[in-house]
């Protein structure tokens, strides 16, 4: 049993049972994470697992999460190489999408993004596409082991833009908090999208959001998350927000300086002067 409190009730499967590469990255994850092991038999329907609320199951298709409270639920995947992200690298808005915008990135100039909240990774790697270089940051274990993986499949892919993703499992207050500018050097950009409280369990709530509001609980250090932000960018902070929903509130008080609006979201710029 893990001792990270985050991780009560879950467990690692290997459904993948012949392949060497689903069970060394599961026995690795198991040691990094302090979880057990199983190997899924397909004769037997029921398991010593199966009470278990959250499964990181190694599937053909990689790492993926079931929570056994939602047996209708399709598998949640982190995929960078899908066709729908690939289809958007190559055929997307690029530079002209209101993300690019948001984050200020023009010509053929690089940019370092701190992505706080990071997710299921989509934002990181539009903006990453676009030619950013971004760290995601993301604090919930079992989250982060999902884009870790996304990460290891796209390298078994030698997909070039590898080279300007990658993944810190920590919680961004305490990463921004513990920044230390004489050994490192900031980033030019601080991307968030704090969680959006949903009330109502429906077909409009994609299951990835229902899923990960069960796994973080409510979003309650938002505030606290872009005071520190805009104490950490040199050049902005990009906040992304339903269309309709209000500003965040801040210690230091801040208005945007500008809103890039898209069909479905607002995206709230803070420009550092």
């Amino acid at each position: 049993m893990s001792a990270d409190p985050l991780l009560v009730n879950t467990v690692i499967l290997i459904e993948d049972a012949g392949s060497l590469l689903a069970h060394e990255r599961a026995q690795r994850l198991s040691k990094k994470l302090t979880l057990p092991v199983y190997e899924i038999n397909p004769q037997k329907k029921q398991h010593t697992f199966s009470g278990s609320q959250w499964q990181l199951v190694y599937t053909e298709h990689g790492l993926s999460l079931r929570l056994s409270s939602e047996p209708s639920w399709t598998d949640i995947r982190v995929d960078f190489v899908s066709s729908a992200l690939q289809y958007r690298k190559l055929h997307g808005g690029g530079r002209n999408e209101a993300i690019a915008k948001a984050i200020g990135i023009k010509g053929k100039s690089t940019l370092n993004v701190l992505d706080c909240t990071a997710g299921m990774g989509t934002d990181s790697f539009v903006m990453a596409s676009v030619g950013a270089n971004v760290t995601m940051l993301e604090r919930h274990p079992v989250i982060a082991a999902l884009l870790e993986d996304a990460l290891l499949r796209l390298e078994d892919a030698q997909e070039p833009l590898l080279q300007s993703l990658s993944l810190v499992s920590q919680d961004a207050i305490g990463y921004l908090e513990s920044f230390d500018s004489a050994s490192s050097k900031p980033a030019e950009v601080v991307y968030l999208d704090p969680m959006f409280p949903h009330k109502k369990k429906s077909a409009l709530v994609k299951k990835e959001m229902q899923a990960f509001q069960r796994l973080l609980g409510p979003d309650q250090d938002s505030e606290a998350l872009l005071s520190n932000a805009l104490n950490y960018a040199t050049s902005r902070v990009v906040v992304k927000r339903p269309v309709s929903a209000p500003e965040l509130a801040n210690s230091q008080d801040r208005k945007p300086t500008m809103a890039i609006r898209s069909k479905k979201h607002r995206f709230d710029v803070y420009i550092i002067q």
